[in-house]
């Protein structure tokens, strides 16, 4: 199973109501970033079923970390 676009989508709509700006890389990856927090690289064009739910899970350890709490 390949991850489609819409789920791509659905990742940058859930960062960007995060306070995450989303920007795309010189090599198409995607990246997420936001004052005081780590940035979070994603491919936009993931061989993987589980790829777009770990950078999911990445945006928010990136948010409990900024607010000090478990990583």
């Amino acid at each position: 199973m390949r991850v489609r676009n819409d789920e791509i989508r659905q990742l940058c709509k859930l960062a960007r109501a995060m306070g995450y700006a989303v920007q795309q890389t010189k090599r198409l990856h995607l990246k997420f970033t936001k004052p005081g927090r780590p940035p979070v690289f994603c491919s936009s064009t993931p061989g993987d079923c589980r790829a777009w739910l770990n950078a999911r899970a990445q945006l928010r350890r990136s948010e409990l970390m900024a607010e000090g709490g478990p990583a």
